[in-house]
């Protein structure tokens, strides 16, 4: 199921989008900086936590998808062949090769493997909460060029424009009794011939239309732009991105510099 932007009354939808943003910048910082299985499974009960709070099915949905455990079994199954360390378990005996099984090799894969798993339901988790829009308008109020800031709304707008005519172009070619869904190479090369080009010949008579649009309202005569709807950064915001910031230092500085030995001890034993 496609994860995308729900309306929400929760706290974590009245956030700053920037707050959010702050957040899983640093939240995917911190899970690349520990290579611990405690930390990877602690971060990963979390998510599922907050994604229970939001009661999304989508969300939820993400969790048990074939394609995300797949990938994820995929990841692990990489790290078990190619990682050697500490005891040998078993031995896949092969034509070529020898495939040894060890204990390092599985721990580093389950930490691998939950490392890119919380990275995805903690992106999807930020997608969900977080209105494009706000985003574009709040970057564009930290000091984002506006005109940037209009690229990121439009290209935001645009795609499920996009995605609407490629499903009608797709239907149509059908309706013709072409055959663009097969299977193979071959089949990918006459779907990207038959669809591209329509998409191509919208895309850029809409690009006359905007850019119209925009001259008629002399878009980018001053340097700055007023705001219909002002994303405010409330108390909350404040304290959220304040102890986000210092966490990530000191997480950082005590795994690089050793300044801070407790929380060594605390995230390590």
């Amino acid at each position: 199921m496609k994860i995308k932007y729900e309306k929400g009354d929760t706290f974590l939808h009245r956030l700053n989008p920037l707050t959010r943003l702050l957040v899983l910048v640093a939240y995917s910082i911190a899970i690349f900086t520990f290579d611990s299985l405690e930390i990877e499974l602690i971060c990963f009960l979390a998510l599922l936590l907050i994604m229970a709070l939001l009661r999304s099915k989508a969300l939820l949905s993400l969790v048990v998808s074939k394609y995300l455990l797949s990938f994820v079994l995929l990841i692990f199954l990489v790290q078990v062949i190619f990682t050697r360390g500490d005891e040998l378990i078993f031995t896949i005996p092969l034509v070529l090769f020898n495939i040894e099984v060890t204990t390092g090799g599985i721990l580093i894969g389950l930490i691998i493997a939950f490392r890119f798993l919380t990275i995805i339901l903690g992106s999807a988790v930020f997608v969900f909460t977080t209105d494009p829009n706000e985003l574009a308008y709040a970057l564009m109020k930290a000091g984002l060029p506006y005109r940037f800031g209009f690229m990121l709304v439009t290209a935001i707008r645009f795609i499920p424009i996009f995605e609407s005519e490629a499903g009608t172009v797709r239907n149509a070619q059908a309706a013709r009794g072409l055959e663009i869904d097969q299977g193979g190479a071959r089949g990918i090369l006459k779907t990207v011939r038959y669809t591209l080009m329509p998409l191509i010949v919208s895309a850029l008579s809409k690009v006359d239309v905007l850019v119209i649009s925009m001259e008629g309202r002399a878009f980018g005569l001053t340097a700055s732009r007023s705001f219909l709807r002002p994303v405010r950064f409330g108390a909350a915001d404040s304290i959220i991105s304040l102890t986000t910031i210092i966490t990530l230092t000191l997480l950082v500085a005590n795994v690089w510099l050793g300044f801070f030995t407790l929380p060594h001890l605390i995230l390590y034993y």
